[in-house]
């Protein structure tokens, strides 16, 4: 693993990264941030101009609906005028049907009493006849008494002949009137026929119209319906873009605390480079291993090259020593492998529960091979795992280096 001036050393099999790396890393990170949240800020953008012109659209709709609905509304109201009108008319025709019906009686009683009546001047113009005009004013005046009586019965004659053609042209006259006055009802009648025909075509014409508003009504309402429906789409795209956004900004707000760490972390490895550059370097002579230290180098050796080569077991020993060595770190085993942050296996606990079982013969002859001075990698303070980006020697599985 990579120990790139802070020294970090990560389990074997695990590719490390230097604090530069990381720096780099969540650099490219909070870009690639940066950028999602831009891009989704346009499309919020996008989205509320979507949504701002359909609710422009909206009001439109809603306006054409409101004008549609009033012009359905007027032409239902003429459509219940025009049906009342028909309404009348029929009522009409029928009191002029009623009135026909019963001129139509009066005609046939009057020209009962006419024919009646004429039938009775018949008799009696066909009784003087048959009896002859002299036989029969004879027979008239048989009866006489007086001159008196001779006028008064003579009178009598004319003035039944009199009555009798009187009667007879009152009732010829009573049936022209009746015949005319049915003539003219039903000249009437036909005129408000007309019209209730003129009155069904016009409520046609406006069933008609108001088969159209409610269709367009009906239209209306659907585009309101639809445009209603895709500003909620747009609400909850724009509820869903901008959790992303805040997402993107606490996303962010984390990145800038870590590369702001890291920043201070890279500017404590480097400061610690150029010290340990600076100062003069012990003597493996003048490091004190203390009871117990072999047994931790070995057990460090076996966390972190543990599945290398013997050599590169050995060169990971070299490191520690190397560091014990420059100055620049803690001047024991000890203090080098528990330095804060340096080590992975002691941050998860591995080196301790390897330290409870003990390392194998190897990582012990390796660890023995380091104390005792071997530098198969010189004086190396840094290893991770190879990549083309760190230039060094390279042992097995990783890459030995200084900064």
């Amino acid at each position: 693993m990579t120990m790139v001036l802070s020294l970090l050393v990560y389990p074997f099999g695990v590719h490390g990264e230097t604090t530069e790396e990381k720096l780099r890393h969540a650099q490219e990170e909070k870009a690639q941030t940066q950028n999602k949240l831009s891009e989704t800020q346009g499309k919020i953008g996008a989205l509320e101009n979507n949504k701002t012109a359909l609710q422009g659209v909206l009001t439109g709709l809603n306006d054409d609906l409101m004008q549609v609905s009033n012009e359905l509304s007027q032409i239902e109201g003429k459509l219940s005028e025009k049906e009342a009108e028909i309404e009348k008319t029929e009522d009409e025709i029928d009191e002029l049907e009623d009135e026909i019906e019963k001129l139509e009686k009066e005609l046939e009683e009057a020209s009962k009493e006419a024919d009646a009546q004429y039938e009775v001047m018949k008799k009696r113009i066909r009784c003087v006849y048959e009896q002859g005009d002299n036989g029969g004013y004879i027979q008239a005046f048989l009866g006489i008494r007086s001159f008196t009586d001779l006028l008064n019965r003579a009178e009598y004659v004319e003035k039944a002949n009199e009555y009798d053609q009187n009667l007879l042209e009152r009732l010829k006259e009573k049936k022209k009137e009746i015949r005319e006055k049915k003539n003219k009802v039903r000249e009437d009648k036909e005129e408000i026929e007309d019209k209730k025909k003129s009155q069904e075509e016009e409520r046609s014409d406006i069933e008609d119209l108001h088969a159209d508003a409610a269709t367009a009504q009906s239209q209306v309402k659907g585009l309101v319906n639809q445009t209603v429906s895709q500003i909620h789409g747009f609400s909850g795209q724009i509820a869903a873009a901008e959790a992303d956004a805040k997402n993107y900004e606490a996303q962010i707000a984390v990145q800038d605390e870590n590369i702001k760490k890291l920043e201070e972390e890279l500017a404590k490895e480097r400061a610690l480079a150029e010290k340990s550059r600076s100062m003069a370097k012990k003597d493996l002579s003048q490091i004190n291993v203390a009871e117990g230290e072999r047994d931790l180098l070995a057990c460090l050796i076996y966390c972190e090259a543990g599945n290398e080569p013997y050599v590169g077991q050995v060169a990971v020993g070299s490191v520690v020593m190397n560091r014990c060595m420059s100055g620049a770190f803690p001047d024991t085993i000890t203090g080098v492998i528990y330095q804060s942050g340096q080590f992975a296996p002691v941050r998860s606990g591995r080196l301790a529960a390897r330290l409870a079982q003990g390392a194998n013969q190897s990582c012990y002859d390796a660890a023995d091979a380091a104390l005792a001075g071997e530098q198969p990698v010189g004086d190396c303070l840094f290893f991770r795992t190879v990549i083309p980006q760190i230039k060094g020697q390279i042992i097995g599985g990783h890459v030995f280096y200084n900064p």
